[in-house]
């Protein structure tokens, strides 16, 4: 085989390692940065854009709301094309409404994509499989969805409670009734 030829493989070889190593160092970042506002009791919103060959690349955010003040309490964003990129803190949004971060997620949405939005505008049930909404609006909505998803659960169990509640009524019901026949049936004979 020729010397320049197996050069080229061994780079080739060797660029394929780094990635690989690079994007570890990368991953271990994300576990990092989920890990850091998930321990808090805040519900957790994570967004993905991927960045393909845009200039700005793509772009993670991790949002972290907390329910009882109905407030971010903290963001984390990793955006860039290179693997050296990690998160860093995001203070814009801390103390703001889900609502009102919602309406700076669109802005940013319509920023990225115009002519996408010049067709079909922003709905948050527009199913994006390419992963093209803004980072910061696909956080939102997965907060929302886990909203929906708890609301959904607690609805069941009311629905549960009130169906057990029926049950003990109809039992206690039925055990007055049979008390009644065995009477019934005690006083004939």
């Amino acid at each position: 085989m020729n010397d320049g030829l197996k050069y080229f493989i061994f780079l080739a070889f060797a660029m394929m390692v780094l990635q690989s190593f690079l994007s570890y160092l990368q991953y271990r970042s994300y576990q990092k940065a989920v890990s850091a506002l998930q321990g808090k009791g805040w519900i957790l919103g994570i967004g993905m854009r991927k960045g393909g060959f845009h200039i700005k690349g793509g772009a993670i955010i991790v949002l972290a709301w907390d329910r009882k003040t109905n407030q971010v309490m903290a963001c984390k964003r990793l955006q860039g094309i290179t693997m050296w990129k990690r998160f860093e803190d995001v203070d814009d949004y801390n103390g703001m409404t889900l609502n009102e971060v919602r309406k700076i997620g669109i802005e940013e949405d319509l920023a990225i994509n115009p002519r996408l939005r010049e067709k079909e505008p922003y709905s948050p049930l527009l199913v994006d499989k390419r992963r093209k909404k803004g980072a910061l609006i696909q956080a939102i909505e997965a907060i929302d969805r886990r909203l929906a998803k708890e609301m959904e659960k607690e609805e069941q169990k009311k629905v549960v409670q009130d169906d057990g509640l029926e049950r003990q009524e109809l039992q206690a019901r039925l055990r007055a009734r049979q008390r009644e026949i065995r009477k019934e049936q005690s006083d004939k004979g």
